[in-house]
């Protein structure tokens, strides 16, 4: 197990620090200070900055993940509380409180895994060490995996926790749980049954119980903020779409990387200015390359749909890689469906309706929670694959994810009916010593690939 003086949130929380400190930069400046870093951030970093993105990368380090890290950190101090919460659960309920900061387990991991040197390594061995099995799922056991170093002073540690994900990730859950009774965190857990208007009625019961407990934790919310929270969240949406409407250009005006960034900041900032001023930032940069024509390739070879999520190992030699070879990465399902509707709110009681209904509509609470979790899954996938003209699928298993695994075989059926070829890739997104990213650039996987694209494609690339 590699040494670890310190936890994986004040760690990062220092990198994040000095990031925020990055003006106005040249090419020769950021070569000069990449030289300083250890490769594993070097290239999180250059990828973020690369010109292609146009400022926009640096924004989401500053604005969205940074602030995420730091203001957690920060909080105590300023007489907030940190509200732990998974990826299936909006971050706009929290920021609806002036008192109160989400922290989201699974960006957070990712935050660790791109700044750290070993990564989340480290995090994941000693919860390991403390016997939790190795079958549970990284994405959640990283980041909880380090806030457990917090007994011995060495780490941050939230305030309360909120489980949203009985049912649709088992794994999250119990880490969660686990975590709860090991630290005496207070956990707030909502439940979800079935798919049925039913169902939904007795969702938005339990989500009003739910915010009432988190009121008796955090103070009354102020009504005018919950609205005004609302409304921004609206204001984000639109924008959301808009840039999901850009998509649908060949080849593709927005950048691989903007899918991750899109989630990073749905999981963190909604309901808050700087989601605004982020999407809006989306825009203006693939707008501008939809006008100038400009694609890193040659040509645009494949149109990707990823219909589980991406890998956050090494952004350089994924998410760059794959555009710089002419493979648009379209979207993925932690970035698809998220985002249905508007809300009109006057009254609280219609806001908290407005929130329930955004929680209801999480892809992993609408998809893996399903009642027939194959058949909505592939419902949505068809709908993507045909809305944005995607022309091949790519399943990123994760080893914890049972659920996923055992209906993969229906999904590949169904794509392959219409035509679209289905690469199976298996490993760990965010522990690289499970899949490293010289496996995913492995001629074997090449070869199948390209195999694929070519026995399905209507032209020979």
């Amino acid at each position: 197990m590699s040494e670890i003086k310190n936890g994986l949130v004040l760690r990062s929380y220092q990198v994040l620090k000095t990031i925020r400190n990055f003006g106005a930069y040249t090419r020769d400046e950021i070569n000069s200070m990449l030289d300083l870093f250890v490769k594993e951030q070097a290239h999180t970093l250059k990828s973020f900055l690369d010109e292609r993105h146009d400022g926009a990368g640096l924004q989401f380090l500053q604005d969205i993940l940074g602030k995420h890290v730091i203001e957690a950190v920060e909080a105590k101090d300023k007489g907030k509380k940190v509200v732990m919460i998974p990826f299936n659960f909006p971050p706009e309920v929290i920021n609806a409180f002036d008192n109160a900061v989400p922290f989201t387990t699974e960006v957070v991991t990712t935050t660790g895994t791109l700044a750290l040197a070993h990564q989340g390594e480290p995090y994941w061995d000693f919860a390991v060490s403390l016997g939790i099995p190795d079958f549970v799922c990284s994405a959640n056991t990283i980041a909880l995996g380090s806030i457990l170093l917090s007994t011995q002073a060495r780490e941050f540690v939230p305030d309360m926790m909120i489980s949203a994900a009985p049912g649709s990730c088992d794994a999250n859950s119990k880490i969660h749980e686990f975590v709860s009774e090991y630290l005496g965190i207070p956990e707030i857990i909502l439940d979800k049954t079935g798919e049925s208007a039913r169902d939904f009625e007795l969702y938005r019961r339990l989500f009003h119980k739910m915010f009432s407990k988190l009121e008796a934790e955090l103070g009354e919310v102020d009504e005018d903020r919950l609205i005004k929270t609302i409304e921004k969240c609206n204001e984000a949406t639109e924008l959301y779409w808009e840039l999901y409407e850009l998509k649908k250009n060949s080849p593709c005006p927005v950048p691989n990387m903007f899918t991750l960034m899109s989630y990073g900041t749905r999981f963190t900032m909604w309901g808050r200015d700087e989601a605004i001023e982020m999407f809006q930032k989306f825009i203006e940069v693939a707008e501008k390359r939809l006008r100038k024509g400009e694609y890193p390739a040659e040509k645009e070879i494949a149109r990707s749909l990823w219909v589980y999520t991406g890998y956050y190992i090494d952004l350089f030699e994924f998410w760059l890689w794959l555009e710089d070879n002419g493979i648009s990465y379209l979207n993925d399902l932690l970035n698809s469906q998220v985002l249905k509707e508007m809300h009109e709110v006057s009254t609280k009681e219609e806001a908290i309706d407005a929130l329930a209904n955004n929680a209801w509509n999480y892809v992993m609470t609408r998809q893996m929670g399903a009642e027939n979790m194959g058949l909505k899954w592939v419902e949505d996938t068809l709908h993507l694959v045909k809305d944005l003209n995607a022309n091949c699928a790519v399943y990123s298993g994760h080893h914890a994810c049972k659920q996923s695994q055992s209906v993969f075989r229906i999904l590949r059926d169904e794509l392959t009916k219409e035509g679209i070829p289905v690469l199976r890739l298996d490993g760990d997104c965010w522990n690289r010593r499970i899949t490293p990213i010289s496996v995913l650039h492995s001629k074997r996987q090449e070869e199948e690939a390209k195999r694929l694209i070519l026995c399905y494609s209507q032209e020979p690339m």
